[in-house]
């Protein structure tokens, strides 16, 4: 195992002195034009030399997540909780082929994210022939009862991602049970989790819905309780006091009112900081974690500039839609 998480490790620093610097996002984000800003993306290393259009640029971010992910799949150990964070493209892409079954949607392969644990043409087949169960039985469940819901009361996007991402994260508590889980994957997950629980908390006081809608959303497996949060409800005040003492304090406090982009890129940079400030411990799975986070952030990001870019939006607008970049 030691030997393992040396070599991947090392791997992982050697593919992280390839990640985006600061100095060029910003000369990314003063382009004058989209393709001065694919110009600069090239220089980047994405494309693999070919020439990035303003067509195909969507195929090539994407390519760049894929390989990301095949080399998190490659060289981390097995049986540390790598499979968590491949988990969430297949929900993802499961949520996208039943919303398509229900709405209709022709056009939802734009939608779907790469390959998780399964591919998406597997996960396809699957759900189709009602075999889910087969291969995931957290999905199965899930879809099940997605299906009764709607035979009784209809169906809602809102209740399609509420039923397979309580399925999720289930399945990803199980999994860290595991008794050669990684620490910093188990730390990532609960707080990915409790996050999760206090924007929806924000959420639900914003859109004045009452502590029932919280409690349907409300995911289980991490650090802070439902009944903690039924005891601030949807005060402010109460619940600034429960964080006050956590690792959520500094989240909290980007809240600004309503408006919780803050607080979103808050949440994504506490989330990067579990691996990156723990990079240096090559006996441990945070660097390859660390570059992998950094990859999909940085692709996050790069989308975000590109098409403001193409849309028109303005630079300063555009600066406050970018995350902070892996450092």
């Amino acid at each position: 195992m030691k030997q393992g998480l040396i070599f991947a490790s090392a791997r992982a620093k050697a593919k992280e002195l390839n990640l985006f610097t600061e100095e060029r996002l910003y000369r990314m984000t003063e382009a004058k034009s989209l393709d001065d800003a694919l110009r600069i993306m090239t220089e980047g290393g994405y494309g693999g030399g070919t020439n990035i259009t303003p067509e195909n640029f969507y195929e090539v971010l994407a390519e760049e997540e894929r390989e990301a992910t095949q080399f998190l799949r490659e060289a981390a150990p097995k049986g540390i909780g790598i499979e968590c964070f491949f988990l969430r493209n297949d929900y993802h892409n499961l949520k996208v082929l039943i919303k398509a079954r229900y709405t209709e949607e022709s056009d939802y392969e734009r939608m779907l994210l790469p390959d998780g644990n399964y591919s998406v043409s597997e996960l396809k087949e699957r759900y189709e022939n009602n075999k889910l169960g087969f291969a995931d039985a957290y999905m199965g469940e899930a879809v099940k009862k997605i299906e009764r819901k709607f035979e009784t009361d209809g169906i809602s996007p809102r209740v399609i991602d509420v039923e397979l991402d309580k399925a999720m994260f289930s399945e990803i508590t199980e999994i860290l049970k595991g008794k050669d889980a990684d620490k910093y994957i188990k730390e990532y997950f609960v707080t990915v989790i409790d996050a999760a629980n206090i924007g929806s908390l924000l959420r639900t006081s914003a859109i004045d819905a009452g502590m029932g809608f919280f409690e349907e959303n409300f995911i289980p497996g991490g650090e802070i309780e439902l009944h903690e949060f039924k005891e601030c409800g949807t005060d402010k005040a109460k619940l600034a006091k429960m964080v006050g003492g956590t690792r959520y304090k500094e989240i909290f406090s980007r809240v600004d009112g309503n408006d919780l982009s803050a607080f979103e890129t808050a949440k994504d940079d506490c989330l990067l900081k579990i691996f990156s400030v723990n990079k240096s411990d090559m006996f441990s799975v945070a660097p390859a974690v660390g570059y992998y986070l950094g990859k999909l952030n940085e692709i996050k990001v790069l989308r975000v500039v590109l098409v403001c870019i193409k849309n028109g939006v303005g630079a300063e607008e555009m600066k406050k839609r970018v995350r902070a970049l892996y450092a």
